[in-house]
Formats: C-alpha cells, structure tokens, sequence
C-alpha cells in the first residue's frame, strides 16, 4: 500500500479541517503525517479520537490498517463508500471525509452525515474502471501477486501501451497498485477489487429477456442466437464457479455489436428494453469482459473477478453469491 498516498490523506485533512454540521468545532493534532488526535468540540462535550489516515477506502484496506493499528477510534478517507462505511461501522469505528462526511459515535456525542463523493473518482471517463480500462484490472487480478511488465498487461488486454500506462497511473495514483522499478504489482488485491466494485459502469444497452423453465436451458437457447461472442455472468456464473445458491437469474455478455443488434431487433414482445421484465440480462459489453473466461456445463463463463464485480452491487441473493464466490474462488 503506498505510505506517501496515506500520508497524504491525513495531511490533508489537518491542514484544512472541514467545517462539521451542527455546531461542532473540530481540530487536529499531528503525531506524525498518518496519525494524530482529532478533537470534537460541541457545547461543553470534548471527544479526543485516535485518528489515521486510510488512502484505499475499501475493507480491505481498513483491515489491513487495523491489523497493524489496534488503538485507532477514527479513520480519515477521502470518501467513503458503502463498504467502507459497513464495514467501519461493524468494527465499532469512526470515519470521516475530507469534507466532513462521515459518522463520528463517541461518548456524548453521536455526529452523522451524509459522505462526499471525491470529485473526479466516479464515473469519469479517464477512471481505471471504465468498461475499456478495466481490462487492465481484470488482467492484474488473475496473478494479483506477479510482478506485472507493462508489454505483458497489454499483451493480454489487448490495449496499446499509451492506454495500459494511463491506466496504470490512475490505479497508482489511487493506491491500489505499486510501481516497482519496470514492474508493477498490486497493492492490496482485496481493495483493488472492492474498487472496481465499487466504480463499476454497468454496459448501457441492455436487454432483459423472460425465461419459462430452465434457467440454463433459456441461457443457451440465447447464446445460440449470439454465437460465440458472449459470456455468462451473474447468479448462474457465480452458481457455476462456487455452488451456494440455485441461480435464480443470470446476465449475458455479449461481445459483439453485430450479435446484439441483431438480437434487439428480433420481433419478440417480450424483451423488454426498459425496467427489468424478466430473468436474463443481455447487455452489450467491452470485448474485455470475456477475457480469462472458462467453460463448465457447456457454458463460457466469465472469469471470477468480473462475475464478482457484476454481483457485487446487488442485493440480497446476488450479493451473498458474490461473496461466496470470492471467498470460494477469489480467496482475496
């Protein structure tokens, strides 16, 4: 994890302190450029908090912190999102950003609001995550603990070096990978994971499709139609790669515009375009996300990572399945 990044984060935030809602003053006191004591002000009540920085705000990252640092009450991040807030909360721990969003529980004083996002992180064309970007990080993640040459990277991911370098600086820059000499290697898989999760941008021409018995047998029925340029993804993926859960619904990724368009153009009432009126989600991809897949059952798969990364945002059954994937198949 690059300490310079994480000193950064806490520099930042005692040199210009953010200015909290409902009357509280708040103040730093520096032990070293990670670490200090932040003092809340409201009233008569003073909270003195052990404080340090965090540059990955995923949960990785924090349980690698806390693995080192036992004594921490509050956690600085540039933002946080949903699961670093989960997962801060279920340690019993503080956080807030650099603008004053957060959650602070202390004794007599409980201070909550609502978190900033870090302007040009999330859904910028330039982010590392983008649907084309992303294959630089799929690519990372299956050997996350090589020693990665910038020639191989784009040699896999099919990107021309100029594309693979910005990349590669944006994810250094985000303190998920380490430029070491000619080589780079990931941080912290876990977070780099939880990152590409977390800024996902969901392929925006979709169709969904009904399926009236076998999931499986309507998902192949599908892949006829679009030949060999798509992969399977989503709960019947995550089914395929770590049996936990029978596979309710399933998403398909097609990789071809051709395919797709001829597919979308079909007279079927029942594909719906709009709000989600069936099963089977056919979207059309990046080529990249059917790079590193695998077949089981008859069926191309996509690869772990990228079946994790399509789970992961939702809800309830397709969640748990991400996470049983990852714990199954990732174990990072």
């Amino acid at each position: 994890m690059s300490s310079s990044r994480q000193s950064s984060v806490f520099a930042r935030f005692a040199q210009h302190p953010p200015q909290l809602d409902g009357d509280i003053e708040l103040s730093v006191d520096l032990v070293d450029d990670r670490h200090g004591v932040v003092r809340l002000r409201q009233g008569d009540v003073v909270v003195e908090l052990d404080a340090a920085g965090l540059s990955v705000p995923y949960p990785s990252g924090l349980q690698q912190l806390l693995a080192r640092e036992q004594d921490v009450d509050l956690i600085i991040v540039d933002r946080a999102p949903p699961g670093l807030r989960a997962a801060a909360e279920k340690s019993g721990l503080s956080y807030l950003d650099l603008n004053g969003g957060g959650r602070v529980v202390a004794a007599g004083l409980v201070y909550i609001a609502p978190p900033h996002p870090a302007a040009g992180v999330e859904g910028s064309r330039s982010s590392p995550f983008a649907p084309k970007s992303s294959r630089v990080v799929r690519t990372l993640l299956t050997d996350p603990h090589n020693r990665w040459r910038l020639s191989d990277i784009a040699a896999l991911s099919h990107l021309n070096p100029g594309n693979v370098h910005r990349a590669l600086a944006a994810l250094v820059d985000r303190g998920v990978v380490e430029r070491d000499e000619d080589a780079y290697r990931v941080a912290d898989p876990g977070s780099l994971l939880e990152a590409w999760a977390d800024q996902h941008q969901r392929p925006r021409e979709r169709i969904w499709a009904p399926c009236e018995g076998d999931l499986r047998g309507c998902v192949r029925d599908l892949l006829g139609k679009l030949g060999a340029s798509a992969v399977v993804s989503g709960e019947l993926a995550a089914e395929e790669l770590a049996p936990y859960l029978p596979a309710e619904t399933a998403i398909v990724h097609c990789l071809d515009a051709e395919a797709f368009a001829a597919l979308a153009a079909e007279d079927e009432p029942s594909l719906s375009f709009g709000a989600p009126r069936g099963p089977i989600l056919v979207d059309l991809a990046d080529e990249g996300y059917g790079a590193f897949s695998s077949k089981r059952n008859g069926l191309p798969l996509a690869s772990p990572a990228q079946v994790y990364v399509d789970l992961a945002a939702d809800r309830g059954r397709g969640r748990e399945a991400a996470e049983h994937l990852r714990r199954e198949a990732l174990r990072f």
